[in-house]
């Protein structure tokens, strides 16, 4: 198959104007460290269509924390390791880790068929007598499409409309809908043989989990992730007071994710001081639920895909596990360096074309460039 540190509340920030666009950041420039980050940050943040722009680093045994740019338009008001973002898609490592545990407790198998845990008949959940299983699931191979219903005619309009239609569409789509829709899905080639981005394929398995366990989704989050870790930011939902206002690339403030149900596959909130709690924890490759996490099922003629995370190997042998995220208004990489013991996580508050690829290159650069040190 082919495969594409904390400041206490009561101090005030130190901030330092960057060159060029004037560009607040906390970052101290003490440290090469600092001035790595800074570099590529300031490369970054010189478009004038970004806001503001949060990253955490962990880096032999310690947390770095840096911030850039504004957290709203029109104010000076510096991000912190605080303030809540949209992660999209690196929700999704979420759900692969609770996989995980939904493996070794022995509640799933990977070739299961994915109708084992569904309720109805779905006789189109397969292709030429192939079923999809949860592994396909967790690598995109399962050929289920990537929103239900099929909204390729709304991404045929303005961009600039996209994110309202979809935002109206889905404020009160319901998971009963949404297994409406999936009878309507079609497979078109062997669940296991291609590649297709499909989120519709996180949610069901976020809802297998859900079934498996007798748990609620977020529930699960909190039990097996969050609470463990003290990641006490980091939720499901839209209802955040701290979460960031977020912009398109023309400065117009993009709605809020769409709706809870899809929690597992881009729902979740939460910020760098968490995430690089998250980070620790998927350094430590002697975990099993990590290791398993980080396997990939099948080899592939790029980068590999474990349980949703993707999984990229250097000339040198050396491997970096990763995944980004995306909204219409939020951008995110979160990237771990396991041999190095390391990690980087950015988040951003404005989404554009470009933003995903160019944070998970900043991210790349501060790992390769710092295991060199």
């Amino acid at each position: 198959m082919k495969i594409k540190l904390l400041l206490p509340l009561f101090f005030a920030p130190f901030i330092y104007n960057a060159q060029t666009k004037n560009i607040a950041t906390d970052n101290r420039l003490t440290t090469e460290l600092d001035k790595m980050v800074q570099k590529e940050a300031l490369t970054y943040m010189q478009n004038p269509s970004r806001v503001g722009l949060s990253i955490g680093i962990f880096k032999d045994g310690k947390s770095y924390f840096y911030n850039y740019g504004t957290t709203e338009i029109g104010k000076s008001e510096l991000p912190t390791s605080k303030n809540v973002y949209e992660i999209a898609s690196i929700s999704k490592t979420f759900t692969g880790t609770l996989l995980a545990h939904a493996l070794a407790d022995g509640k799933i198998k990977m070739d299961d068929d994915i109708r084992k845990y569904l309720d109805g008949n779905f006789p189109n959940l397969e292709f030429e007598k192939h079923p999809i299983t949860i592994g396909n699931l967790t690598n995109h191979s399962s050929g289920l499409p990537q929103f239900l219903p099929d909204q390729s005619e709304t991404f045929k309009k303005p961009m600039d409309s996209v994110a309202m239609a979809l935002a109206d569409f889905y404020k009160n789509y319901s998971k009963k809908k949404f297994y409406e829709d999936l009878h309507q899905a079609k497979v078109d080639f062997v669940p296991g043989t291609d590649y297709k981005y499909s989120n519709v394929g996180t949610q069901i398995a976020g809802d297998i989990l859900e079934k498996v366990y007798h748990k609620s989704y977020e529930d699960l989050l909190s039990e097996y992730i969050t609470k463990p870790l003290k990641m006490n930011q980091t939720i499901v939902g839209t209802n955040s007071a701290q979460l960031l206002t977020c912009y398109n690339e023309k400065g117009k403030v993009m709605p809020r994710n769409f709706t809870t149900i899809m929690a597992p596959a881009g729902g979740i909130l939460s910020t760098t001081g968490d995430l690089v709690k998250y980070m620790q924890y998927h350094l430590d490759e002697n975990n099993t639920y990590v290791k398993i996490s980080h396997t990939p099922l099948v080899k592939s003629d790029g980068d590999a895909i474990g349980l949703y995370w993707r999984v990229h190997t250097y000339e040198d042998g050396t491997q970096t596990v990763y995944h980004t995220g995306g909204t219409f208004g939020f951008s995110s990489v979160l990237q771990v360096y396991p041999s190095k013991n390391m990690g980087v996580v950015i988040l951003s508050n404005e989404s554009d074309g470009e933003s995903q690829g160019k944070l998970h290159d900043i991210a790349d650069h501060i790992l390769r460039n710092s295991s060199k040190k």
